[in-house]
């Protein structure tokens, strides 16, 4: 019942703007430019808490079987990834190179990207990976077409477009972020967008 009651008042948390934190950019027209407006807000957030938990909460988990605080981030970064890869995105360098290369093969193993989740463990370079994932996803979806969206691809055996695949993939973000949030709050951990607004 608490657990219930917490995820119930998490939804009515405000959310964060829908552009990349300091910048600003020409709206894209059409069903991308709404795409994209839920991702980075669930992005931003998602940024946001990883940013804000300590380090040495990263390894906290609810109970065995589940992903830690850290794994949780780590695996919004890789699905993220993930979801572009079928949108012809290819394995980046950089701080996510590791993380993509387990994450957007096909025919993943469970143990493989468990144990690749688990082997990054600084916040820092946490971070560093969710910052790259989430801006070369967003500069993917910008460089769509409508006629792009339409297109359809094989997803884990089932034919979609790829309009249906990110909206699919910002309801998995979403869960996760929501994830996070839950985890937060039973620590005691208050989501920054939540802190109380200082008078000026």
């Amino acid at each position: 019942m608490r657990i219930s009651l917490l995820l119930l008042s998490l939804t009515a948390a405000p959310l964060l703007s829908a552009q990349p934190p300091g910048k600003t950019a020409s709206p894209i027209p059409g069903v991308r430019q709404e795409i994209l407006s839920t991702f980075n807000s669930a992005s931003n957030r998602s940024l946001t808490l990883a940013k804000a938990i300590p380090q040495e909460k990263l390894t906290w988990r609810p109970m065995e079987g589940v992903r830690s605080f850290g794994e949780v981030f780590v695996h919004i970064a890789g699905s993220t990834l993930l979801f572009c890869s079928y949108a012809g995105m290819k394995i980046p360098e950089g701080p996510a190179h590791d993380l993509a290369t387990v994450y957007m093969k096909r025919g993943f193993e469970l143990p493989e990207l468990f144990a690749t989740e688990a082997a990054i463990k600084d916040r820092g370079k946490i971070v560093e990976v969710m910052e790259q994932a989430i801006a070369q996803a967003r500069e993917l979806i910008g460089g769509l077409s409508d006629a792009d969206l339409e297109k359809k691809v094989d997803f884990f055996g089932r034919p979609i477009t790829l309009r249906g695949l990110f909206i699919q993939g910002n309801e998995h973000l979403g869960e996760h972020l929501g994830q996070a949030i839950a985890y937060a709050r039973v620590n005691h951990i208050v989501p920054p967008w939540s802190e109380p607004q200082k008078k000026k």
